[in-house]
């Protein structure tokens, strides 16, 4: 075997290897976003049902939602929440989450929305 043939394995290894950390690295940065989306989306389905049994008002719903995006840490605005309140309560969340990873910055767009018709 020649020694530039030993090399070129080295090189391959090592770019895997950084290739490998890369994607780690962007994980680790975005799949905990994915998460609190998640939780955010369970939280406000069920507040929509408790919302309807208890008949709340939109601005207490609005006031519990950003309650539970601020303990997720997530940026949601009072004006990225849309509540109506009736025979059907609807909630819409709209919001942007900023995700820097030193070489790229870009900002992940979520929509969650829940409704539960009253009885």
């Amino acid at each position: 075997m020649r020694r530039s043939e030993k090399g070129a394995g080295y090189v391959k290894l090592i770019f895997a290897i950084a290739f490998l950390a890369l994607v780690g690295w962007v994980a680790v940065k975005v799949v905990p976003v994915y998460v609190d989306n998640y939780q955010l989306n369970d939280d406000i389905k069920q507040l929509a049902i408790q919302s309807t049994v208890d008949h709340s008002s939109v601005e207490s719903v609005q006031n519990k939602v950003l309650g539970y995006a601020k303990d997720l840490d997530l940026p949601v605005d009072r004006e990225d929440v849309k509540v109506q309140v009736g025979t059907k309560v609807t909630i819409d969340v709209d919001y942007k989450v900023p995700i820097d990873l030193k070489f790229y910055a870009f900002d992940m767009h979520f929509t969650d929305s829940a409704a539960n018709n009253s009885l």
